[in-house]
């Protein structure tokens, strides 16, 4: 039966995430919490916007632009410390759904052995992601510059014209980045898989992966639908429980949404403390969703072609 394999595969995924998280086995579900924090499943928001440097105590003690001078060096080394922290993390989160795969596939006890396997992978997957940032911060600049600039210019005292500036800049980015998001999707779940299994980059995997997409396209298209509209429902989920908790602790709701928090009293390293809440309980709640999507995604390639057959009983839904 080849008809509606992305729905066929929800079963078999289902199975497998059942039978990783239970019974509880301790060392396994840490271990899938360690991947988890190195693919992203903890990041919730980043830090509130309308935080200034005068909150931080280092930077707030530079009073004057003569001494923020004298201090541009050392500043500039603790933001490439940072730049660089950042560079180490995408990197590993590139391996990282490398060791998923290998982890969910071989059930290995030991990342170590997969992490040094995978580090030439993980470079040239990293490097994609990069080139993807890279897009979308061009075409963000490209959206501000094409759609928003000329209105702005025009009616510069117009506040109505300034929203319709900004409804058209958000309307055209998201125009411009929802097919990034999906190439970004199908190469995490798909690319990934093909690239192990072939031991080839990431360029060869996506040719060999079009070659296995051919005259399935709808096949794929229901995929992402039921993938996205599983994102979404989480995401409210969570959201609503994070709000709940919040509340519970005595913080501020709006101070855990960016952008809209009012000031409160709070600094900003405060402030840290809800997102670290925030983080723990995104990465555990995470976790069991990330690993059926992987799950879902590596049954759906199975059942699309028998040369991708890296989880067992795949293929006794098909008979």
């Amino acid at each position: 039966m080849s008809e509606y394999l992305a729905v066929l595969a929800i079963v078999p995924a289902l199975r497998h995430t059942k039978q990783i998280f239970w019974p509880i086995k301790t060392g396994q579900i840490l271990r899938l919490l360690i991947i988890s924090f190195f693919i992203g499943a903890w990041i919730t928001s980043p830090i509130p916007q309308d935080y200034s440097y005068a909150d931080i105590p280092y930077l707030s003690a530079l009073n004057g632009t003569d001494v923020i001078t004298e201090e541009t060096g050392r500043i500039s080394m603790v933001m490439t410390g940072i730049l660089f922290i950042l560079l180490v993390y995408a990197l590993l989160s590139s391996i990282f759904q490398f060791i998923f795969v290998d982890y969910l596939s071989a059930e290995t006890l030991r990342i170590l052995p997969s992490l040094k396997m995978r580090i030439g992978m993980g470079l040239r997957l990293m490097t994609f992601y990069l080139s993807i940032i890279l897009i979308i911060g061009l075409c963000a600049a490209g959206a501000i510059i094409g759609i928003a600039m000329p209105v702005l210019i025009e009616n510069p005292d117009n506040q109505t014209m300034f929203f319709v500036a900004l409804i058209y800049t958000l309307t055209g980015l998201l125009i411009l980045i929802l097919p990034v998001w999906v190439l970004t999707i199908i190469t995490t779940d798909f690319v990934v898989p093909v690239m192990m299994v072939h031991l080839c980059g990431i360029i060869q995997g996506w040719t060999i992966l079009l070659r296995e997409f051919s005259g399935r396209w709808d096949e794929v298209g229901i995929y992402l639908l039921i993938k996205i509209s599983i994102d979404l429902i989480v995401g409210i989920i969570l959201g609503v429980m994070l709000v709940l908790v919040m509340h519970l602790l005595g913080f501020p709701v709006m101070l855990i949404i960016p952008g809209l928090s009012t000031s409160t009293g709070y600094s900003l390293f405060e402030a840290i403390i809800p997102f670290l809440i925030m983080a723990v309980i995104t990465l555990f709640v995470m976790t069991p969703v990330v690993t059926f999507l992987r799950y879902y995604a590596l049954v759906f390639l199975e059942l699309l072609s028998e040369t991708y057959t890296l989880l067992p009983e795949v293929y006794q839904c098909r008979r």
